[in-house]
Protein backbone atom coordinates (compact mmCIF):
# COMPACT_ATOMS: atom_id res chain seq x y z
CA UNK A 1 0.00 0.00 0.00
CA UNK A 2 1.45 3.55 -0.74
CA UNK A 3 -0.51 6.77 1.00
CA UNK A 4 -0.10 8.44 -2.49
CA UNK A 5 -3.59 10.03 -1.68
CA UNK A 6 -3.24 11.03 2.06
CA UNK A 7 -3.49 14.36 3.06
CA UNK A 8 -3.73 14.06 6.35
CA UNK A 9 -3.17 11.48 9.59
CA UNK A 10 -4.92 11.27 13.11
CA UNK A 11 -2.93 9.83 15.73
CA UNK A 12 -4.73 8.24 18.91
CA UNK A 13 -2.99 9.62 21.60
CA UNK A 14 -2.00 6.54 24.76
CA UNK A 15 -0.88 3.79 23.70
CA UNK A 16 0.34 5.58 20.17
CA UNK A 17 2.14 8.61 20.94
CA UNK A 18 2.26 8.43 25.02
CA UNK A 19 2.12 6.43 27.33
CA UNK A 20 1.48 6.79 31.39
CA UNK A 21 5.13 6.34 33.37
CA UNK A 22 4.83 4.75 35.65
CA UNK A 23 2.39 2.63 34.25
CA UNK A 24 -1.19 2.58 35.17
CA UNK A 25 -0.84 -0.46 37.72
CA UNK A 26 1.59 0.90 39.84
CA UNK A 27 0.08 4.64 40.24
CA UNK A 28 -2.72 2.85 41.16
CA UNK A 29 -0.84 1.17 43.90
CA UNK A 30 1.16 4.50 45.16
CA UNK A 31 -2.86 5.67 45.99
CA UNK A 32 -3.93 2.70 47.41
CA UNK A 33 -0.81 2.77 49.63
CA UNK A 34 -1.36 6.64 50.38
CA UNK A 35 -4.70 5.08 52.16
CA UNK A 36 -2.82 2.55 54.01
CA UNK A 37 -3.86 -0.88 51.45
CA UNK A 38 -1.10 -2.81 50.02
CA UNK A 39 -1.80 -4.20 47.03
CA UNK A 40 -0.14 -6.68 44.31
CA UNK A 41 0.66 -4.46 41.15
CA UNK A 42 -0.25 -7.42 39.28
CA UNK A 43 -3.78 -7.76 40.78
CA UNK A 44 -4.44 -4.10 40.30
CA UNK A 45 -3.20 -4.65 36.51
CA UNK A 46 -5.29 -7.68 35.98
CA UNK A 47 -8.04 -5.75 37.46
CA UNK A 48 -7.84 -2.49 35.69
CA UNK A 49 -7.76 -4.67 32.45
CA UNK A 50 -11.13 -5.99 33.11
CA UNK A 51 -12.40 -2.96 34.70
CA UNK A 52 -11.25 -1.14 31.16
CA UNK A 53 -12.87 -3.81 29.04
CA UNK A 54 -15.79 -3.62 30.17
CA UNK A 55 -16.41 0.08 30.02
CA UNK A 56 -15.22 -0.10 26.26
CA UNK A 57 -17.85 -2.52 25.19
CA UNK A 58 -20.63 -0.63 26.91
CA UNK A 59 -21.94 0.78 23.59
CA UNK A 60 -22.27 3.82 25.22
CA UNK A 61 -20.15 6.69 23.51
CA UNK A 62 -22.00 9.76 24.60
CA UNK A 63 -19.75 12.29 26.53
CA UNK A 64 -18.37 15.14 28.15
CA UNK A 65 -16.17 16.15 30.86
CA UNK A 66 -18.63 14.92 33.81
CA UNK A 67 -19.34 11.26 32.10
CA UNK A 68 -15.36 11.11 32.31
CA UNK A 69 -15.18 11.86 35.66
CA UNK A 70 -17.79 9.31 36.63
CA UNK A 71 -16.29 6.49 33.99
CA UNK A 72 -12.96 6.88 36.31
CA UNK A 73 -14.38 7.14 39.41
CA UNK A 74 -16.37 3.82 38.78
CA UNK A 75 -12.97 2.23 37.33
CA UNK A 76 -10.95 3.04 40.56
CA UNK A 77 -13.81 1.79 42.21
CA UNK A 78 -13.52 -1.76 40.79
CA UNK A 79 -9.37 -1.64 40.89
CA UNK A 80 -9.51 -0.98 44.26
CA UNK A 81 -12.25 -2.85 46.34
CA UNK A 82 -10.47 -2.50 49.31
CA UNK A 83 -10.91 0.90 50.27
CA UNK A 84 -13.62 2.10 52.35
CA UNK A 85 -15.73 4.77 50.16
CA UNK A 86 -13.84 7.88 51.70
CA UNK A 87 -10.40 5.78 50.97
CA UNK A 88 -11.54 5.81 47.45
CA UNK A 89 -12.62 9.68 47.44
CA UNK A 90 -9.17 10.29 48.37
CA UNK A 91 -7.66 7.62 45.78
CA UNK A 92 -9.57 8.50 43.11
CA UNK A 93 -8.65 12.51 43.36
CA UNK A 94 -4.97 11.12 44.00
CA UNK A 95 -5.22 9.75 40.61
CA UNK A 96 -7.15 12.17 38.66
CA UNK A 97 -4.95 14.81 39.68
CA UNK A 98 -1.98 12.04 39.17
CA UNK A 99 -2.82 11.74 35.48
CA UNK A 100 -3.41 15.32 34.59
CA UNK A 101 0.48 15.38 34.88
CA UNK A 102 2.94 15.40 32.19
CA UNK A 103 5.24 14.52 34.44
CA UNK A 104 3.25 10.98 34.71
CA UNK A 105 3.80 10.69 31.16
CA UNK A 106 6.17 10.19 28.28
CA UNK A 107 6.63 10.07 24.68
CA UNK A 108 7.37 7.06 22.81
CA UNK A 109 10.68 7.65 21.48
CA UNK A 110 9.68 7.35 17.57
CA UNK A 111 6.93 10.19 18.08
CA UNK A 112 9.18 13.19 17.42
CA UNK A 113 11.09 12.09 14.29
CA UNK A 114 7.98 10.80 12.54
CA UNK A 115 6.08 13.71 13.56
CA UNK A 116 8.54 16.22 11.89
CA UNK A 117 9.13 13.96 9.09
CA UNK A 118 4.99 14.15 8.10
CA UNK A 119 5.01 17.83 8.70
CA UNK A 120 7.85 18.49 6.97
CA UNK A 121 6.36 15.95 3.65
CA UNK A 122 3.14 18.95 4.40
CA UNK A 123 0.51 16.55 6.04
CA UNK A 124 -2.27 18.06 7.85
CA UNK A 125 -1.36 16.21 11.80
CA UNK A 126 -4.22 16.31 14.82
CA UNK A 127 -4.35 14.12 18.04
CA UNK A 128 -8.12 12.04 18.24
CA UNK A 129 -8.08 10.82 21.41
CA UNK A 130 -10.58 9.01 23.82
CA UNK A 131 -9.91 11.25 26.89
CA UNK A 132 -11.00 14.45 28.44
CA UNK A 133 -9.87 18.08 29.04
CA UNK A 134 -6.82 16.88 31.14
CA UNK A 135 -4.91 15.77 27.54
CA UNK A 136 -4.74 19.30 27.09
CA UNK A 137 -2.52 20.10 30.26
CA UNK A 138 -1.01 16.81 29.59
CA UNK A 139 0.10 17.76 26.10
CA UNK A 140 1.36 21.11 26.29
CA UNK A 141 3.76 19.78 28.73
CA UNK A 142 5.26 17.00 27.05
CA UNK A 143 4.45 18.17 23.38
CA UNK A 144 8.12 18.97 21.10
CA UNK A 145 6.40 17.67 18.26
CA UNK A 146 5.06 20.75 16.64
CA UNK A 147 1.40 19.35 17.20
CA UNK A 148 -0.23 22.10 19.27
CA UNK A 149 -3.21 21.52 21.75
CA UNK A 150 -5.38 23.40 18.64
CA UNK A 151 -4.92 20.05 17.13
CA UNK A 152 -5.68 17.78 19.81
CA UNK A 153 -9.50 16.59 19.28
CA UNK A 154 -10.78 15.08 22.45
CA UNK A 155 -13.99 13.13 22.55
CA UNK A 156 -15.41 14.84 26.41
CA UNK A 157 -14.94 17.82 23.91
CA UNK A 158 -16.50 16.47 20.99
CA UNK A 159 -19.95 14.34 23.03
CA UNK A 160 -18.69 11.06 21.26
CA UNK A 161 -16.13 8.79 22.31
CA UNK A 162 -14.82 5.90 19.42
CA UNK A 163 -16.32 4.48 18.02
CA UNK A 164 -19.23 6.53 17.66
CA UNK A 165 -19.22 8.13 13.91
CA UNK A 166 -19.60 11.57 15.60
CA UNK A 167 -15.88 11.71 17.07
CA UNK A 168 -14.58 10.92 13.39
CA UNK A 169 -16.28 13.67 12.11
CA UNK A 170 -15.34 16.03 14.54
CA UNK A 171 -11.19 14.87 13.16
CA UNK A 172 -12.35 15.60 9.94
CA UNK A 173 -13.32 19.10 10.21
CA UNK A 174 -10.29 19.49 12.57
CA UNK A 175 -8.27 18.51 9.81
CA UNK A 176 -10.15 20.20 7.19
CA UNK A 177 -9.85 16.74 4.79
CA UNK A 178 -12.16 13.98 3.52
CA UNK A 179 -11.83 10.62 5.03
CA UNK A 180 -10.40 9.57 2.00
CA UNK A 181 -7.40 11.47 2.07
CA UNK A 182 -6.71 10.86 5.99
CA UNK A 183 -5.02 8.17 7.17
CA UNK A 184 -6.09 7.36 10.79
CA UNK A 185 -3.19 5.93 13.66
CA UNK A 186 -3.56 3.93 16.56
CA UNK A 187 -3.28 1.13 18.92
CA UNK A 188 -6.78 -0.28 19.27
CA UNK A 189 -7.54 -2.34 16.62
CA UNK A 190 -11.80 -1.37 16.48
CA UNK A 191 -11.53 2.60 17.03
CA UNK A 192 -8.48 3.55 15.40
CA UNK A 193 -9.05 0.77 12.51
CA UNK A 194 -12.19 -1.34 11.91
CA UNK A 195 -14.27 1.92 12.21
CA UNK A 196 -12.29 4.63 10.25
CA UNK A 197 -12.15 2.17 7.58
CA UNK A 198 -15.80 1.49 7.35
CA UNK A 199 -16.16 5.49 7.15
CA UNK A 200 -13.47 5.51 4.52
CA UNK A 201 -10.21 6.58 6.15
CA UNK A 202 -6.89 4.60 5.72
CA UNK A 203 -6.01 3.14 8.62
CA UNK A 204 -2.58 1.34 10.52
CA UNK A 205 -2.66 -0.40 13.63
CA UNK A 206 0.48 0.34 15.89
CA UNK A 207 0.66 -2.84 17.80
CA UNK A 208 3.96 -1.79 19.90
CA UNK A 209 3.48 -5.25 22.22
CA UNK A 210 2.56 -7.92 19.98
CA UNK A 211 -0.60 -8.10 21.67
CA UNK A 212 -3.30 -8.22 18.76
CA UNK A 213 -3.01 -11.68 16.85
CA UNK A 214 -2.18 -12.07 13.38
CA UNK A 215 -1.58 -8.06 13.16
CA UNK A 216 -1.00 -6.38 10.16
CA UNK A 217 0.05 -3.29 11.40
CA UNK A 218 3.57 -2.03 12.34
CA UNK A 219 5.21 -2.14 15.89
CA UNK A 220 6.93 1.22 15.34
CA UNK A 221 5.68 4.87 14.04
CA UNK A 222 9.08 5.36 11.61
CA UNK A 223 7.76 1.90 9.94
CA UNK A 224 4.55 4.51 8.13
CA UNK A 225 6.75 6.51 6.84
CA UNK A 226 8.43 4.62 3.38
CA UNK A 227 4.72 4.73 2.85
CA UNK A 228 4.44 8.16 2.39
CA UNK A 229 8.14 8.84 0.44
CA UNK A 230 7.46 6.26 -2.17
CA UNK A 231 4.35 8.63 -3.50
CA UNK A 232 6.91 10.82 -5.50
Amino acid sequence: MRYDKIQAVAFDAVGTLIEPWPPVAQAYRMAAAEQGVDLSGEVIRQRFGKAFSIDESSGEYRTDEFRERARWRRIVTECLPELTKSQADAAFDMLWDHFADASNWRLFADVEPVIGQLSEMGLKLCVASNFDSRLRRVWAGLDETGIDTHSLVISSEVGARKPGRQFYDAVLERLGHKASETLFVGDDLVNDVRMPRELGFDAVLIDRRGRVAESRGVSKLTEILPLFEATD
